[in-house]
């Protein structure tokens, strides 16, 4: 379900009031790693029979292009120049030091989903969703192409986003639960989300817009928005404005050839916005938004379509600037379902449960037609399935 609608804790934290407790689910590290493994293994079948049978240079997804990037860097270098050829570095590290090649990438984006899928239904879990929302909203998001091919062949991308989704789920914590070690927390996920894709900065700026928005503890404290999305924003500040630093003082430039490459297409990306909505391609991309302003009249939060807006914007702007690099597809819709996930209000009663839970279906089939309609996913699917029935 793509949906921003927000609120508070389902028990508002106060000093008078005990905390919402956040007990792992399940409870038992065996049990709790078991899922994981469990919500894995379909991924690792389709990595397993991927990596043996479709052609990665035909395809050239955005796995094969990070790995023929990392073939072409020079090790022997510590330079400024060599800081803008390996960022984002957390997931050039990966690519340089797993073994397997692209089949590697492929099984370690498998487990990352198993825990990605499971730190999601803790969430729901904690927050007392009804057992039918948890479900389904675990099959709109994990049960369609779109994230099975970011998840096995864009791992960048996929590492970002599960960085950036277990930091969503904090920052409610900390915001309107005034949990301080979650707030902490968010803040060093979306640092690490920054520095393993470049689309990391998306989810940033899509933090900052949310945050604001989210019901306070405490409403009362003059300045507590500005802080709370200060906490939240700081240590990717901090880190990026270090690279930019050491880029100016060496080279003269804040980002080198990295924001060359960036800019380079923006002026045509920018004209090709208004014809893209008028193709079905666009309208798919647009349909999890309506899905967000349907679900916040549902929930009767309509202040939260500012927020849905706000993150379809900050999307458009990373568009524009190349943070959604060639070969991207489904990260919008992973994005929005995931901040559904972490971020709308527990439904009170079982006609809102009931209405929810379709909107959530109609997310299945909106990825499904996305994936259909999406050239790269398509040819992969394609692959894939071939394999499976020869």
């Amino acid at each position: 379900m793509s949906t921003l609608a927000v609120e508070g804790s389902p028990r508002r934290a106060t000093r008078r009031a005990p905390r919402t407790r956040l007990d792992a689910f399940p409870r038992d590290p065996l049990l709790r790693w078991a899922l994981r493994l469990a919500l894995a293994v379909p991924y690792l079948l389709v990595a397993w029979v991927s990596a043996a049978t479709t052609d990665a240079a035909a395809l050239n997804t955005p796995n094969q292009q990070l790995l023929d990037h990392v073939a072409t860097i020079p090790w022997d270098r510590a330079d400024p120049e060599w800081i803008g050829e390996i960022f984002p570095p957390i997931s050039t590290l990966f690519a340089t030091l797993l073994p397997g090649g692209r089949a590697g990438l492929a099984v370690v984006g498998a487990l990352i989903a198993g825990i990605f899928l499971q730190k999601l239904i803790e969430i729901m879990v904690q927050r007392k969703f009804f057992p039918t929302t948890i479900v389904i909203l675990i099959l709109a998001l994990g049960a369609n192409p779109l994230f099975a091919y970011t998840a096995l062949e864009n791992f960048p991308a996929f590492l970002g986003l599960a960085f950036f989704g277990i930091a969503a789920s904090d920052i409610m914590r900390f915001v309107a639960w005034r949990n301080t070690r979650s707030g902490f927390r968010a803040g060093m996920l979306l640092m690490l989300s920054t520095l393993s894709d470049l689309s990391g900065l998306l989810y940033v700026l899509t933090a900052a817009a949310a945050a604001p928005f989210l019901r306070l503890a405490r409403s009362d404290q003059k300045g507590a928005r500005a802080a709370n999305v200060l906490v939240i924003i700081y240590p990717t500040v901090s880190a990026l404005a270090a690279i930019f630093f050491i880029n100016f003082v060496f080279t003269g430039s804040l980002l080198n050839s990295l924001g060359s490459d960036l800019l380079e297409g923006s002026p045509e990306r920018f004209a090709a916005l208004g014809p893209l909505f008028t193709t079905v391609n666009g309208w798919l991309l647009v349909a999890p938004v309506l899905s967000a302003w349907l679900i916040a009249l549902i929930v009767r939060r309509p202040g939260s379509i500012i927020v849905s807006t706000l993150v379809f914007v900050a999307i458009l702007v990373a568009f524009v600037l190349g943070l959604l690099p060639t070969g991207s597809a489904g990260n919008t819709f992973i994005l929005m379902t995931v901040m559904a996930i972490a971020l709308v209000p527990t439904p009170k009663n079982r006609v809102t449960t009931i209405l929810v839970d379709a909107v959530a279906v109609l997310q299945i089939v909106i990825a499904w037609a996305a994936a259909f309609n999406r050239p790269v996913v398509a040819d992969w699917m394609s692959a894939v399935g071939n394999a499976f029935g020869g």
